[in-house]
């Protein structure tokens, strides 16, 4: 593909083509026991992600692999130690993927996007955005990819005592991507010259009717 079709395939904007109307949407949120469904494997994720990345430490960092330094040096066997972990590693974490998704959307739209907070929960969306499918795919994907990379590559250099944070946050993040990761197999199987628009709990897809 020339740079030009690329460019193109990424380019986004405010003015829906005037053969383009919405044929098909994806609220999460609004069906519930899908909700309920996803909340669960993102829980599963958790322990599937933190359990692979306990593997990757006996080639990352044996030495943390030791008995004295998981039980003394992290000082896992306090509660509220392990409490404070959790908080920071979380906030960490909503950090890091609210600010790689704002980046995206504005490396796309070249305009800043909305960002907002509701509950425990951040999110970065551009409604008035209409986005092609590969810059979608790029802006849901990129934190997680990002994220997961940026914490095998600390594994190895940070200090002992803060290795449980570092698999923490990358655990973390893969939980509280399911959203996102569903959404572009969704996303996956339309057509590939759809737009879409993005919402705080979902997207409207807009495209080119079969009758036309």
């Amino acid at each position: 593909m020339s740079n030009k079709g690329l460019m193109n395939n990424l380019k986004a904007t405010q003015q829906l083509p005037e053969a383009y109307h919405q044929i098909d949407e994806l609220d999460l949120n609004n069906n519930r026991g899908l909700s309920m469904i996803l909340t669960l494997t993102g829980i599963g994720l958790l322990f599937v992600v933190s359990w692979l990345l306990l593997q990757t430490l006996t080639f990352l960092r044996p030495e943390y692999l030791s008995t004295e330094n998981i039980l003394v040096i992290t000082g896992m066997r306090e509660f509220w130690r392990g409490v404070l972990l959790l908080i920071v590693s979380m906030g960490l974490m909503t950090v890091l993927y609210s600010g790689f998704r704002w980046l995206m959307f504005l490396i796309i739209t070249h305009q800043h996007p909305t960002f907002s907070v509701r509950g425990f929960s951040a999110y970065t969306t551009a409604p008035e955005w209409h986005i092609p499918r590969r810059a979608y795919l790029i802006i849901s994907l990129t934190p997680v990819v990002l994220i997961t990379l940026l914490g095998l590559a600390a594994i190895p250099i940070v200090p002992l005592n803060f290795i449980p944070g570092v698999m923490l946050v990358v655990s973390l993040n893969f939980a509280a991507a399911i959203n996102d990761i569903v959404t572009a197999y969704w996303l996956l199987r339309r057509p590939k010259n759809i737009l879409i628009q993005s919402y705080r709990d979902g997207v409207r897809v807009f495209g080119i009717s079969q009758k036309n």
